[in-house]
């Protein structure tokens, strides 16, 4: 019992620090964020993946939704769905200009194609999710605006 416990403690502390360690190329910080898509085994915390920026929309969006409502997002915007069977999965080349960056992901969800392009941020002397474009044609959005429209039905 003992033995399960302290396996699961160190579990928590493994994936705390794959999350928090700075990512030095765009790719490798995508490839450690959608590593639990694969592996069923999701993060405690996200935040350390996003950007100051991005964290302080998911602070704000907690901080105004009334207890017991759903919030801004109502799916997961890093696989444009709710429920997940993700294969053909593509992490582009990055375009970088300075300490931003631009990557588009690609994959097949339940067999329909999706496309994402992912702005990032070099902080903290690592690669940060800044903000997520679905650039499906049937379902276009940008996280930050997802966030932004919420914000303004609580004002």
């Amino acid at each position: 019992m003992r033995l399960a416990a302290l396996a699961a403690g160190m579990f928590l502390v493994l994936t705390g620090l794959a999350a928090a360690q700075p990512y030095e190329t765009p790719e490798v910080l995508l490839e450690a964020f959608y590593e639990p898509y694969f592996t069923g085994e999701f993060y405690a915390d996200e935040s350390p993946f996003r950007s100051r920026a991005l964290q302080a929309l998911y602070d704000n969006d907690a901080a105004i939704t009334p207890n017991g409502e759903m919030g801004a997002i109502s799916f997961d915007p890093y696989i444009d769905g709710q429920d997940f069977d993700i294969t053909e999965f593509e992490i582009g080349a990055a375009g970088i200009a300075g300490d931003d960056a631009s990557v588009d992901v690609t994959f097949l969800n339940f067999g329909e194609p999706r496309s994402l392009v992912y702005e990032l941020v070099m902080e903290d002397g690592g690669w940060k999710i800044d903000d997520v474009v679905s650039t499906n044609p049937e379902d276009q959005y940008r996280l930050s605006e997802i966030f932004a429209e919420a914000a303004a039905m609580y004002q």
